[in-house]
């Protein structure tokens, strides 16, 4: 499954800014480098719906002409009905 640019406020993460998502992974803007492989745990909200997941930080690169920074993470921990949810969702499907 490809990656969705972050529109409409569907899907959103707490505390980042949300650049496109896939229901394996997503791509935030983050105002500080993040460790390469370190794991973190993220809340995102779908279709309203809180839930958190953990996230492998797969690359962070910084974003030319600012203090920001390119995060491509990989979800390695989303429960279930929460992934299904997401992938509804960027389906264009209302849950």
């Amino acid at each position: 499954m490809t990656a969705v640019p972050a529109r409409g406020g569907a899907v959103s993460v707490v505390g980042a800014g949300l650049v496109n998502v896939s229901s394996y992974g997503m791509m935030i803007e983050s105002p500080v480098p993040l460790e390469r492989e370190a794991v973190m745990q993220f809340r995102l909200v779908v279709a309203g719906q809180k839930t958190d997941v953990d996230a492998r930080v797969a690359v962070c690169t910084p974003v030319p002409g600012g203090r920001r920074y390119a995060v491509g993470l990989e979800f390695v921990r989303i429960a279930p009905e929460a992934q299904q949810r997401l992938k509804e969702v960027l389906a264009g499907r209302e849950v």
